[in-house]
């Protein structure tokens, strides 16, 4: 008897339940957005903003390098992660230098004013990706490039100030521990446009 019991009022919960949640479906259904498959979640347009730039597939990947500059050498060393639209955590994005009033907001915090291809001269046809900040009066940044370095494929790093080589980034931290902390001889310190 206690069986027939239970049963009955498993079967009644179940019945509740779907009549619930069709009366829900239904209740949805009537919204135009409910069954909308092709509806598109567009982001909040951000003034002077041309989209994603994307690095170049060479340059995507782990890098490993050790800092330096005119009187200084890290020991430790650092790595830096490009991948298909962010170098470090910094998200790289074209803007249009015309635009007026752009700003600093929460969605731009992380984000990077990039130009690719970026050439200087006597720099053995490097190009670069230079990032500056989302907005910013000074020129402050950095640029990175590909090149061929004692047999391998390195990132040059250059600061955006003075176009002078910081770092030197390697695919292992191995080859950054050889050879980290030092300026290919052929390149010039200081660049020149």
């Amino acid at each position: 008897m206690n069986k027939q019991i239970k049963n009955s009022k498993i079967k009644i919960l179940i019945a509740i339940t779907t009549s619930l949640a069709l009366g829900l479906f239904v209740g949805k259904s009537n919204d135009s957005n409910f069954f909308n498959t092709n509806a598109v979640v567009q982001a909040a347009h951000v003034k002077g903003n041309l989209g994603k730039l994307t690095t170049p597939k060479k340059m995507r990947g782990t890098w490993y390098g050790k800092a330096f500059d005119m009187n200084y050498k890290s020991n430790t060393i650092d790595k830096l992660r490009v991948k298909a639209h962010k170098i470090g955590s910094d998200e790289l994005h074209r803007q249009d230098t015309n635009a007026k009033g752009i700003k600093n907001t929460k969605q731009t915090r992380n984000w990077v004013r990039a130009f690719y291809p970026v050439t200087f001269k006597k720099d053995k046809n490097i190009k670069y990706i230079s990032m500056f900040p989302w907005f910013s009066p000074v020129a402050s940044g950095r640029s990175l490039g590909l090149y061929h370095y004692k047999g391998h494929r390195v990132l040059i790093e250059r600061t955006t100030s003075s176009y002078r080589i910081t770092n030197v980034y390697w695919r292992s931290a191995k080859l950054a521990r050889m050879y980290g902390g030092t300026k290919p001889k052929e390149l010039k310190t200081f660049a020149q446009w």
